[in-house]
């Protein structure tokens, strides 16, 4: 979820955060000059050198600092090893968005744009160049202008000021016309504000590595491959103790809620439902953020289908039908309904998410849940972005998440017996050592324990000053990819 004050002055705050000291935390931005650890060189225990290596040869890994925040409360993004850790607030509340399989495109600066009423699917009068090169789903130049809210479409020049493209339209070249159905609801809330400055190095070497931008199904199924949604996305895994909650106490929806009762049980990750977390970057008011979002599945056995669905309307669902993948999903929109856990792991059954009505459990005084999908700037006051669904209401916080999260950068598990052994440095499955030539071991040796004069030591051995060991295994050393150069934030 968005964290804001008040709607009406929302975008005004976080143009006001966008000055260069970044210091209005409105948007997330807090912190004092000098404790930006972005700044930080990525080899200072290693003196600075990038090139350096450890005894046997293998490359050292740099080591990245970062920290971001809303509402005065912190993330720590670090880098060590090419693992990489996010530590934060514990149970965090989530607002569920679903995609609707368009992206908005806006005007972008300086830029004449179509005339309002023009089919984006039509080439009259080069409708189809014009959107090519006029309109962006990320105008960096522009910063906060380039944002306009959901509803006003049309410009004083009688110019679409966005257009609504469903992620077949000819713009995207093709690249997601066999995707599948976009039909997964995601629960997100925001970890930065704009631009990220104090997490921005760490943050961007993550990005750049094998072990990022890499969705899985579930990922998939909520549009996370989408690329013009999802500037970069990076899969996390929880730590062994790290949960998800969902609120099953009486629903009071429609009723008074301010004496509404809260009940949060545990989510049966460990049993029946599949899940997949990430760490999205995504624009929101043209600018990058940064968020958490954790799709959660359709259970494995059948016996929870609240998730899946497809709006019966429009130009993405004729798309699907065309395809022939009517009937793959639903196509009217259930109650969220989770399997919960007890302390000990048993499965205690599925049960309704209830949201509350608050903007956040953590953050008195901010506001109150929209209750509404679609634009978080639009007049009617949405959960989340344009190219959601309105009628898949957020939910405000009937899901929380623990910000305990970690991924190996490098798309390789620590479980595998050859990773890191010492003859990385050499890529040969032999490795030449030296020693001193001498006994090493006798029981017998000048001042050794007399109590075990006499007795040999199964251990000892004849050093002759080589000896060279036969592995079983070779893997490359690991190293960043790409090796990027220290750009130190301002």
């Amino acid at each position: 979820m968005i964290k804001k004050l008040v709607l009406s002055t929302s975008l005004a705050a976080c143009a006001i955060a966008a000055a260069p000291a970044f210091a209005d935390n409105k948007c997330g931005n807090v912190g004092v000059l000098g404790d930006n650890l972005s700044n930080v060189d990525p080899f200072f225990y290693n003196g600075g050198d990038a090139a350096g290596t450890t005894d046997s040869g293998i490359p050292h890994q740099p080591g990245y600092y970062g920290h971001m925040s809303t509402n005065n409360t912190y993330r720590f993004f670090n880098v060590n090893e090419m693992v990489a850790t996010m530590v934060g607030d514990g149970k965090h509340g989530l607002w569920r968005t679903q995609d609707n399989g368009t992206v908005r495109e806006y005007l972008a600066t300086g830029q004449d744009g179509l005339p309002a009423g023009t089919d984006v699917f039509s080439n009259k009068k080069g409708a189809q160049n014009i959107i090519k090169r006029e309109y962006t789903h990320l105008d960096a130049a522009a910063s906060w202008a380039g944002y306009r809210a959901d509803g006003n479409s049309v410009n004083e020049y009688g110019k679409l000021n966005y257009v609504d493209l469903p992620i077949n339209h000819p713009k995207y070249g093709g690249k997601y016309d066999n995707h599948e159905p976009i039909d997964l609801p995601s629960w997100y809330c925001t970890m930065s504000g704009p631009e990220y400055k104090y997490a921005r190095e760490s943050i961007r070497f993550a990005f750049a590595q094998e072990g990022a931008n890499k969705v899985g199904p579930l990922g998939a199924r909520a549009g996370l491959d989408v690329k013009e949604n999802y500037l970069n996305v990076l899969r996390l895994d929880s730590f062994p103790d790290g949960r998800a909650w969902v609120n099953t106490a009486t629903d009071t929806r429609g009723a008074n809620a301010d004496t509404q009762q809260l009940d949060w049980e545990a989510v049966d990750l460990e049993g029946q439902t599949d899940y997949e977390v990430y760490l999205i970057e995504r624009p929101f008011f043209n600018e990058e953020y940064l968020f958490i979002t954790v799709v959660f599945s359709d259970n494995a056995d059948g016996a929870n289908d609240t998730f899946s669905y497809v709006r019966p309307d429009g130009a993405y669902y004729d798309h699907l039908v065309d395809r022939g993948l009517a009937g793959t999903f639903r196509t009217t929109l259930q109650d969220a309904a989770f399997d919960v856990a007890d302390d000990d792991g048993n499965n205690l059954g599925l049960k309704a998410a209830v949201p509350t009505s608050l903007y956040g459990v953590h953050h008195p005084g901010t506001g109150a849940c929209p209750a509404i999908g679609g634009d978080f700037g639009a007049a009617y006051y949405g959960g989340s972005w344009p190219t959601t669904y309105q009628e898949v209401t957020p939910l405000c916080d009937a899901v929380l998440v623990d910000i305990k999260f970690w991924v190996n950068l490098d798309d390789a598990t620590w479980a595998d017996k050859g990773k890191h052994l010492a003859n990385a440095g050499t890529d040969s499955l032999t490795k030449d050592y030296t020693d001193a030539p001498g006994t090493y071991g006798s029981f017998d040796a000048q001042d050794a324990d007399p109590y075990l004069a006499g007795q040999d030591n199964p251990e000892a051995f004849e050093a002759t000053g080589t000896q060279q060991k036969a592995y079983q295994s070779v893997r490359p050393a690991v190293s960043s990819n790409p090796s990027l150069p220290f750009e130190p934030s301002l």
